[in-house]
């Protein structure tokens, strides 16, 4: 689980790094599409040993592909043509309060008075960051969009994060379940990329162009998600996705790095309420840390 939160905030870097040289749908595509040729040779048989199990279930297969493959790194790619890596590592951590949220209003998980204070805290941090401590922002609600493209990003990965415990399908092998959404996340690019909603540029091709894709198509991609997908399946989305926490940091170390970004007092404050809330959300009302569930 330190895995992918270690990647994916590479992943934010890398993608803000060329923000001006991809757009978002071409970047997110291309991605995928390169991850698909990598990973093909490893995952043709097995789909093809249990391809019964993906026509059964291909329903959620399809949902699961749309909200983590096509999705969430289109709505983060377009978040970062707008706002820093370190905004959008700090907002993305308040996916695992998402995550507590909806399972408390839709999927009958009970929230105690401390999950309940650590949600309105985090919601405090959300809303520095938004605002950035300026009261020009605050009064006008000049918001950064693409602060709020983020937050649209982390509530459909903690949609993604739920609904995988619930309709990942039984006996489906951890490289046929990566191979066959990542094929058809792909495809729904596709049509996409083909629309251009956002009327975006053709992604120019250049040595720099060809290490970010490199990157983002091996590490953020296959390796966080099988990751991702092992860790949720034994820990469960609510102590699983609490590790998404980590982002921030590895975020704002590797923007400060690569990107020569700086961290502001807001972050910190922020960053803070958001980490104090998380602490708050993951205990239980006996004053015990919530424990993950065991899983054979």
């Amino acid at each position: 689980m330190i895995l992918p939160p270690l990647f994916w905030a590479g992943n934010f870097v890398v993608g803000r790094a060329v923000s001006g040289q991809a757009a978002p749908i071409g970047l997110s595509f291309w991605r995928w599409f390169i991850a698909m040729l990598i990973i093909f040779p490893f995952v043709a048989k097995p789909i093809w040993q249990q391809r019964n199990i993906i026509k059964s279930n291909i329903g959620s297969i399809i949902l699961l592909s749309v909200l983590s493959i096509s999705g969430f790194n289109s709505l983060a790619y377009i978040s970062l043509q707008y706002t820093s890596a370190t905004n959008a590592t700090l907002l993305n951590s308040f996916i695992p309060i998402f995550i507590l949220i909806i399972s408390g209003l839709f999927f009958n998980e009970k929230i105690n008075k401390k999950q309940i204070a650590g949600v309105t805290i985090s919601l405090f941090g959300v809303v520095v960051i938004l605002t950035r401590l300026d009261k020009e922002v605050m009064v006008s609600l000049s918001i950064n969009k693409g602060d709020l493209w983020m937050l649209l990003a982390a509530l459909d990965w903690a949609l993604y994060s739920i609904l995988l415990k619930h309709l990942r399908p039984k006996g489906l092998s951890p490289m046929a379940f990566l191979g066959i959404m990542i094929i058809i996340g792909t495809l729904f690019l596709v049509p996409l990329l083909g629309i251009n909603p956002l009327n975006e540029k053709p992604i120019s091709w250049n040595s720099e162009m060809i290490k970010a894709l490199a990157y983002i198509a091996i590490f953020p991609s296959i390796i966080s998600y099988l990751a991702w997908n092992y860790g949720i399946h034994k820990l469960g989305a609510a102590v699983g996705g609490q590790y998404i926490h980590l982002m921030p940091f590895f975020g704002a170390i590797l923007a400060i790095v690569f990107l020569g970004e700086r961290i502001q007092l807001y972050h910190l404050v922020g960053g803070f309420c958001i980490a104090i809330g998380l602490w708050l959300s993951i205990y239980k009302s006996n004053n015990k840390p919530a424990r993950p569930q065991k899983r054979s």
